[in-house]
């Protein structure tokens, strides 16, 4: 595939160079073709990849572009391997790829051979550790602003041509807010982040864990993993083998009953000076931190005991596999086999790209990923209950400053998904935890997470939140996302007015919803979709910027799903007005080209976006009042509405007079892959259309007829409105007549608090439509049966 890309890009008119590894790395290789550039690593030393990366760009000119392909086939130790030199040569790529970046767009796209599902897929084959490179090139898309940065995952049962194909597309995309896509025969996939609700009892479910459990955990000795602990043992009466790499020696006499740390580090001096000898900074603190920790970890056990449970601890290194798997061994035969596994153990080194260096990526890469194997080494996997992975948000998101500790917790990540398709009778979870609010997050750090808005976990909410994910925490939830993301992704603005032009393909199957969105015959785009639309391409060109409003929408030519629909859709967009960290007006226009290549118009608009949304604020004109003669209604069945079960939010009309009309309403689509290419981002298209279904109500209610949309003046959106919680719609009455009606739309909860309101939206109002707006119920029947209406 290298080569088949490589001749593709130089085709397309790219300098291309094939970089290969040794042949001790990857030796299955094809003969190249006559006259590519090609260079060829000998070892795997920093010092020679440094050599070749400056001989390329003397031989061939500066480098713009770096396409990492991962091979087909790999064992863990040549993916390491190979994972770590893709680590340094991003450190080598920094300089060049941000100087081309100020010239135009630059890559860093790394391609892995994962299962073409980012490796959450239903396949286990694959190899966990090339998902390191999702937490690589994600951290380097935040550390490096204007470099493009994309991590694809290609399926091996995807050919060598189509490959390429996907490939190209990735490297074009427009959108900067995805970072990871995957490509298997099914399509593209890339993930989103669904928030999900614990289904508990007031009784824990005890899934397999009881006084006879047995966890062996990793880092439990000291910190936030051993509050973990002693929260599960206050809770479960559960037994606990912990692993850590602090010594447990017994006290100096001198130390006991010494609490101040000041006090302390007298005793310290006074008792080396009386052994003779002298005291060197670096041993007194070493001597210190050694009491400090011993303390720490007796405090662990003592908490643990005295909730009724045992637990011992060994210190070892857990990556000196032959030497724990003996220490373990002893304690399991006193406690009984091990049923559980908690991997909290890990390293920081935390440094921008260009200053790592490649102990720093073997020091944070062998405790997460070398010590997992180390713990799963020790147990009778078939027999494993649980298997929990601490994991961080920044293997999510990325992280300023932590690509190695980011590569590792991604791996973990994979590796549970993994691990869960081979044994799914075990209970996995890889929990990415944000910063908790203790251990490495200090006052000052708290504060400065406080300005990024950036929210720290408490310990008791976070060692509770794991009680709960394993008492009765779904069981095919595998990875479980705590906190957001640490780093916010910043877009700086040029000083020109920017315009751009991006394309895209409708289809009616990528787009399960339009299947209740049928007016007569055919498929129809609702105009909050095209609005959204908008907003999301808006969006993906400026990352760190959120949609606040629209102005000015419009339905030229609507977008319907028979023969007149388009081979392809263009979305052009001119910036109008901005201001650097405030906001971005842009003017946006949809059209598409008809068969005499002349351009169909179909939506116009300008939409905003905002550094900041501003606080939204209470509809005081809120009318509570619940009408008897409309709570019955049924605007679904009676020929009101036209819309299938994804638009049915409408639940109640409480009230209708001539001046206005409130609805109670809630969401209808819970499942993502329900929106289609119209993914939810800020705004949300299918609620936004719920709301509009009240003016439909009216006009029915006032004139006995149905109507379509023609324009909106302005919208605001203050906040999402939360999937599955009942709100309410309130239209105020602008203008009517037997053609058109005018009228704001607001929603807002059950104590006025506005989510997003419209202004001025406009239908235009025809009795011949009725014929159109059949129940989406009696049209399948009709459909099933072969009536026509």
């Amino acid at each position: 595939m290298s080569i088949k890309l490589a001749q593709y890009l130089a085709v397309q008119g790219w300098k291309v160079v094939l970089l290969s590894f040794p042949e001790s790395i990857v030796s299955d290789r094809l003969p190249l073709p006559t006259g590519m550039n090609h260079v060829r690593l000998s070892d795997m030393s920093e010092e020679h990849l440094q050599q070749q990366l400056k001989a390329i760009a003397q031989n061939y000119g500066s480098i713009g572009a770096f396409i990492h392909l991962s091979p087909l086939t790999a064992t863990a130790t040549t993916a390491k391997a190979i994972l770590k030199q893709v680590f340094l040569i991003a450190k080598y790529l920094k300089k060049p790829l941000n100087e081309a970046a100020k010239q135009g767009r630059s890559w860093f796209v790394t391609v892995s051979r994962l299962d073409g599902n980012l490796g959450i897929g239903r396949s286990s084959d694959f190899n966990p550790i090339h998902g390191g490179l999702f937490g690589l090139t994600k951290t380097l898309n935040l550390e490096w602003e204007k470099v493009y940065c994309r991590a694809i995952d290609i399926s091996s049962e995807i050919n060598p041509e189509i490959a390429v194909q996907s490939i190209v597309a990735e490297l074009y995309d427009t959108n900067k807010l995805i970072l990871e896509a995957g490509y298997s025969p099914q399509g593209r996939t890339t993930i989103v982040n669904q928030n999900y609700v614990i289904s508990g009892n007031s009784k824990i479910k005890n899934y397999n864990i009881g006084q006879d459990s047995v966890f062996l955990v990793s880092g439990g000795g000291r910190g936030i993993t051993a509050q973990c602990v002693i929260q599960l043992a206050q809770v479960f009466r559960c037994k606990f083998i912990l692993l850590g790499r602090s010594s447990l020696n017994p006290e100096p006499s001198y130390a006991k009953g010494c609490n101040d740390e000041i006090e302390l580090k007298k005793r310290i001096i006074q008792d080396i000076y009386a052994r003779g000898e002298k005291p060197t900074p670096t041993r007194v603190t070493n001597l210190l931190k050694s009491i400090v920790q011993g303390r720490e970890i007796r405090e662990t056990l003592s908490k643990i005991e005295q909730f009724g449970s045992k637990a011992e601890y060994i210190s070892a290194d857990i990556t000196t596999g032959v030497l724990v798997q003996e220490k373990v061994a002893e304690v399991a035969a006193k406690f009984g086999r091990i049923t559980g596994v908690i991997h909290g153990a890990g390293n920081l080194a935390d440094k921008l790209i260009e200053h790592k260096t490649g102990q720093d990526f073997e020091s944070v890469y062998v405790p997460k990923v070398l010590g997992l194997e180390t713990l799963l080494s020790c147990v009778e996997i078939q027999q494993l209950h649980h298997l929990v992975v601490f994991s961080s948000a920044a293997g999510f998101y990325g992280n300023i400053g932590q690509s190695d500790y980011a590569i590792a917790n991604e791996i973990l990540n994979k590796f549970a998904h993994h691990f869960k398709h081979q044994y799914p009778n075990c209970h996995v979870i890889s929990l990415n935890w944000g910063p908790w609010d203790g251990g490495m997050v200090t006052p000052e750090v708290k504060q400065i997470f406080a300005k990024r808005n950036i929210e720290v976990i408490p310990v008791e909410v976070g060692t509770q939140m794991l009680v709960e994910e394993l008492a009765f925490g779904h069981q095919d939830r595998v990875q479980v996302l705590v906190g957001g993301s640490l780093a916010t992704l910043h877009s700086s603005l040029e000083p020109e007015m920017q315009t751009y032009r991006v394309r895209r393909k409708l289809t009616l199957e990528a787009n399960p919803f339009l299947q209740d969105h049928i007016i007569g015959e055919h498929p129809v785009l609702p105009l909050t979709y095209s609005i959204a639309w908008m907003v999301n391409t808006c969006e993906q060109l400026y990352p760190g910027y959120k949609f606040f409003s629209f102005s000015n929408c419009k339905v030229l030519k609507g977008i319907v799903f028979d023969e007149s629909l388009a081979n392809e859709y263009i979305v052009d967009l001119k910036e109008v007005n901005k201001s650097a960290d405030k906001e971005i007006e842009l003017a946006v226009t949809i059209w598409s080209n008809t068969t005499a290549e002349r351009p169909r118009y179909h939506y116009t608009g300008q939409i905003k976006l905002l550094r900041q949304i501003p606080n939204t604020h209470i509809y005081k004109a809120f009318d509570k009042t619940q009408d008897e003669n409309y709570l019955s209604l049924s605007p679904y069945k009676d020929g009101t509405l036209f819309h299938g079960s994804s638009f049915q939010g409408v639940k109640r009309v409480l009230n209708i007079s001539s001046k206005r009309l409130t609805l109670e309403c809630m969401s209808s689509i819970t499942d993502a892959e329900q929106y289609g290419q119209f993914s939810v981002q800020t705004f949300n298209p299918c609620t936004a259309d719920m709301q509009n279904q009240g003016m439909l109500i009216w006009v029915r209610h006032l004139y006995q007829a149905a109507c379509l949309p023609l324009s909106c003046e302005k919208g605001e959106n203050f906040q999402y409105i939360p999937s599955g919680k009942l709100f309410y719609t309130s239209i105020e009455v602008l203008s009517s007549s037997n053609t058109n009606f005018k009228a704001n739309v607001i929603s807002h909860d059950i104590d006025g608090q506005v989510y997003s309101q419209v202004f001025g939206a406009e239908v235009i109002i025809n009795k011949q439509l009725n014929s159109l707006f059949i129940p989406a119920e009696e049209r399948k029947m009709n459909k099933l049966s072969g009536n026509k209406r």
